[in-house]
């Protein structure tokens, strides 16, 4: 156990639950959307210009994802419980529902028409986290770890043709995002936050902003799509009742995004598509480090603009997917998302900590069962385990601890069309 004194000088601790999973591979999997093509009224949250190509519908769907989420103390560090630590304790199952509904519209001026869509959408953002410990770290704080954080969305999408080749299309987004955040005493005092009072156990708080999303889809040739979108950077509010634990005084934004590539029908039943995706994390306020350049920790005062934080680095992702219709009524499809790797410039396990609850690497199996004018999609998603060792710092107890991550998901949605 260690003294009360060094505690206060040298608790800056874990957050390995202050991340962003990789998660965004969902957009493809999930339901057979990307930014070249469309399916269903879903489409115009990837890309907005996907949606005036596809029919009056509306869909609504459930995803259930089962985490497993782990911190192992190797070399018996006296300040973490010996061996495994789970993290997923009562919250490794994780449920999500959706709705969303599409209409095409024409507007004539004059001898000329002008073909677009309207939709609206309530989503879950892939960007969640549900983390939970049976007990207290005691090197933290008091009671067990508890830490929610939860993005939902609510799109007004609008898309247009601008011919027969080319589409535009863009999204007003509300984002409402709501975070909890428990067991942390320890950081809350004047030595360590900048606002004690506001930095654990605090119950639900909330926050809410604006968010906008252009698109553009072009149909090269018959058999040849191809996609681009861009999201803006957000602010999304503060968490108040964190003000004195999250970097930048708890100050939310959303990420800034470009998504784009290509869809290739080879026959009238085979098709594949190639895109990527890349989220600038690193240009976020709360992106800050455990650890300094200097490989030191960061032991500025929580809530401060310099506080500790994930590490967050930008993300670049691949995904690739192929599809093939079996008959009139039934076509299935597998997807791949992979996640490019950064190094982490540190053999501390605190450096870029978010790192160990990153999913690199999805692979998606999908149906989608059509019957006159219902749509049925059904999605199984295996997220392959990520692994990352380091060590803790010296005035932490040194010694090696590795991070685990794993996720699977079932994604199941029914569609009108109307």
């Amino acid at each position: 156990m260690v003294g009360k004194s060094i505690k206060m000088k040298y608790l800056i601790l874990l957050n390995v639950f202050a991340l962003c999973s990789a998660a965004y591979g969902a957009l493809a999997g999930g339901r057979p959307n990307s930014f070249s093509e469309g399916q269903n009224a879903f489409a115009g949250v990837v890309n907005p210009a996907n949606a005036v190509w596809i029919a009056d519908r509306f869909d609504i769907g459930a995803y259930w994802v089962h985490q497993k989420a782990s911190l192992t103390n190797r070399d018996n560090n006296r300040f973490f419980p010996p061996g495994k630590i789970d993290f997923t304790y009562k919250t490794r199952n994780l449920f999500n529902a959706d709705a969303a509904i599409h209409k095409q519209f024409c507007l004539e001026f004059g001898s000329h028409a002008l073909e677009g869509s309207i939709g609206l959408a309530a989503y879950t953002s892939p960007f969640n986290l549900k983390l939970r410990t049976k007990v207290p770290l005691q090197i933290v704080g008091t009671t067990p770890l508890r830490v929610t954080s939860v993005t939902n969305g609510l799109s007004a999408i609008f898309s247009f043709k601008l011919g027969c080749f080319h589409s535009l299309g863009f999204s007003l987004d509300y984002l409402y995002l709501s975070h909890l955040r428990n067991g942390y005493q320890n950081s809350d005092n004047p030595l360590r936050s900048v606002s004690p009072g506001h930095v654990t156990n605090k119950g639900t708080d909330h926050s809410h902003g604006l968010g906008l999303v252009l698109g553009w889809r072009w149909r090269i040739t018959e058999r040849l799509d191809f996609g681009v979108a861009w999201s803006k950077k957000s602010y999304c509010g503060r968490f108040r009742k964190y003000r004195g634990f999250e970097p930048h005084h708890a100050k939310n934004f959303t990420p800034q995004i470009i998504g784009g590539g290509f869809t290739f029908r080879f026959t009238s039943r085979l098709a594949g598509r190639l895109e990527a995706l890349w989220i600038n994390y690193a240009n976020l306020p709360n992106a800050n480090n455990n650890v300094l350049r200097d490989g030191s920790l960061n032991l500025n005062r929580r809530g401060s603009n310099k506080s500790p934080g994930p590490g967050l680095q930008n993300a670049t992702l691949i995904n690739a997917g192929m599809g093939y219709q079996l008959n009139s009524m039934l076509a299935v499809g597998v997807g791949y998302s992979h996640r490019i790797k950064n190094s982490r410039h540190s053999p501390l396990i605190l450096s870029h900590i978010y790192m160990t609850q990153t999913i690199y690497d999805i692979l998606t199996f999908g149906a989608n069962f059509n019957y006159h004018k219902h749509n049925l999609f059904l999605t199984v998603s295996h997220g392959f385990r990520n692994s990352v060792s380091g060590l803790m710092p010296i005035e932490l107890g040194g010694g090696r601890f590795t991070g685990r991550k794993q996720t699977n998901a079932v994604s199941l949605s029914w569609g009108y069309q109307y």
